[in-house]
C-alpha cells in the first residue's frame, strides 16, 4: 500500500531498490596526452575576448537605453569596464577553477591549483594572449605564456 500523497515516507532518503533502469557509468578513463592542442589554447584566448565584447556591448546598450548618443568617450568607458569584469572574474576563476572563463570554455586549466601570490601574472599572460588573438597558442602548452606565468602546467580538460 502507497502512502498518502501528502504524506512523506519515512524512509524518503534511502534508496530501497536499485533495480530500476539506471545505469552507474563508469569513470572516464584517465588521459594519455593531457597536452591541449594549440588551436584550444587559441580558443582559450579567443573566449576571454568573446567575454570582454560581451560585457562591452552590454555597456554601450546601457548608454543608449539611458538615452545617451554614444560617443567616443563611451566606448572607451565600455572597453575599461570590459577589462575590469574580467580581471576580476578571472581572477576568481583562476583561484577556486584554476583557469580563466575562456580557457573553461575552452576546456583548458592548470593542472594544479595556482599559487595566489601568480595570479596577477597568469592574468596578465591571458590578457597578452587575448591581445593578440590568441598567438601565443601556437607555441603549444610546454612553451605558453600561461603555463610560464603559473608555473603549472596547462592540461585538456575534456576527454577526446
Amino acid at each position: 500500500m502507497s502512502p498518502p500523497v501528502d504524506e512523506i515516507p519515512h524512509d524518503w532518503d534511502s534508496l530501497t531498490d536499485r533495480g530500476g533502469g539506471l545505469a552507474v557509468s563508469p569513470d572516464p578513463a584517465p588521459y594519455d596526452d593531457p597536452e591541449p592542442p594549440a588551436l584550444m589554447l587559441m580558443a582559450a584566448s579567443w573566449a576571454d575576448l568573446v567575454g570582454m565584447l560581451a560585457v562591452c556591448a552590454g555597456g554601450l546598450i546601457a548608454v543608449l537605453v539611458l538615452g545617451q548618443k554614444p560617443a567616443l568617450a563611451a566606448f572607451g568607458w565600455a572597453a575599461v569596464l570590459a577589462v575590469l569584469w574580467w580581471a576580476c572574474t578571472a581572477a576568481v576563476l583562476v583561484v577556486v577553477r584554476q583557469g580563466t572563463l575562456g580557457m573553461l570554455l575552452a576546456g583548458v586549466r592548470f593542472l594544479e591549483p595556482v599559487v595566489p601570490g601568480r595570479v596577477p601574472r597568469v592574468l596578465a599572460a591571458a590578457l597578452f594572449g587575448v591581445a593578440t588573438l590568441g598567438l601565443p597558442g601556437l607555441l603549444g602548452a610546454r612553451w605558453s605564456p600561461l603555463r610560464a606565468a603559473a608555473a603549472v602546467d596547462v592540461v585538456t580538460d575534456i576527454p577526446d
